[in-house]
């Protein structure tokens, strides 16, 4: 019964060869979402597996809508359905609120997938302080093929043309990955990214109106429709990093 035979795995130390004191980099080498950009610290994540109550789901026009789909998601088991209406303008999103990190250069990312006839996909990034409201969006207009970001001041409204030849997100269906940080310190922006395009924005500040809303950061996601028909962005891993450098 081979009682003599030594325990050839008692007699070695184990241990890991290449041991991980970073925890961020234990995220990236696992295939976590940071991996797109893995700069800033993680704060809030989110990816729809226990639905939509994390998050504040709003519509507006006929045929809006905000759902979980089982059947398209970046990370299974589910992404949240963004169906835009029928009616010009008619919108459908989702929003989340958290508090102002101590690090104050802050990210948002979202992953994005754009189906057939989706006119506008926002993100936005504000900040109340309790006597201001700053922000500032990132637009993929998708009927013109362009990307833009709401810049300062804030009437009139100005926007800066980041990639007059973005391209069409909605052949290939996957998933796109969208990201605008900026300094909430001086509400100077700091980089857009889509995918593996960088946009400098550091040229820029945040827009800014009067608003006495207690002190927290706002996330949100938007599609936005203008084509009359109900389309459909899926929305996966929202990210919320802080100590962006």
């Amino acid at each position: 019964m081979g009682k003599d035979t030594p325990d050839w795995g008692g007699i070695y130390n184990s241990g890991q060869f290449y041991p991980l004191f970073d925890m961020a980099e234990l995220a990236a080498r696992l295939g976590s979402p940071i991996t797109y950009d893995r700069r800033g610290a993680l704060i809030w994540h989110y990816a729809f597996d226990d639905g939509i109550g994390d998050v504040g789901p709003a519509t507006s026009g006929t045929g809006s809508a905000v759902a979980l789909s089982a059947d398209i998601w970046e990370n299974p088991p589910f992404s949240c359905k963004l169906q835009a209406g029928s009616t010009d303008g008619a919108y459908a999103r989702v929003d989340r609120r958290v508090a102002v990190p101590q690090s104050l250069r802050v990210g948002f990312q979202a992953s994005l997938r754009a189906n057939p006839n989706v006119s506008q996909v926002y993100i936005n990034l504000w900040h109340y302080t309790g006597s201001t409201l700053f922000f500032s969006w990132l637009r993929a207009d998708l009927d013109a093929n362009t990307l833009v970001v709401r810049v300062a001041p804030a009437s009139p409204v100005t926007v800066v043309t980041l990639d007059a030849a973005f391209p069409d997100l909605t052949t290939g269906y996957y998933f796109a990955h969208f990201k605008l940080v900026a300094d909430l310190a001086n509400h100077t922006l700091i980089r857009a990214l889509v995918d593996d395009q960088e946009y400098d924005l550091s040229a820029y500040d945040m827009a800014s109106q009067a608003d006495t809303s207690a002190p927290h950061v706002l996330t949100r996601v938007t599609n936005e429709g203008h084509n009359l028909v109900n389309s459909v962005v899926n929305v996966d891993n929202l990210i919320v990093t802080a100590a962006e450098p």
